[in-house]
């Protein structure tokens, strides 16, 4: 998975806000009145991510390494992802 393509997916695909200004790119949702930080990044990252970066990226929607690829890869929909971001922090 390209680190693009991920960028993308949290832009583009979830409507979430980049933030640049800092020592790392961070993605806020606004959801329900409230703003989340869904995904992390940091500036050093480029070309491929490799399965440490993919799980740390999925572990801040709350998803399994499988479930953020199929994200970013457009075989979850952006609302089931939601869904399940939703359901998984509430039960913590």
């Amino acid at each position: 998975m390209d680190v693009h393509d991920a960028i993308r997916a949290f832009t583009r695909k979830l409507g979430a806000i980049k933030d640049e200004s800092g020592d790392h790119i961070y993605f806020y949702l606004s959801f329900e009145g409230s703003d989340y930080i869904v995904g992390k990044l940091s500036h050093s990252w480029t070309s491929n991510l490799n399965d440490t970066q993919i799980n740390m990226l999925a572990h801040k929607l709350y998803l399994k390494k499988r479930e953020f690829e199929q994200f970013v890869s457009c075989k979850l929909t952006a609302p089931d992802m939601i869904n399940l971001w939703q359901q998984r922090r509430q039960n913590l």
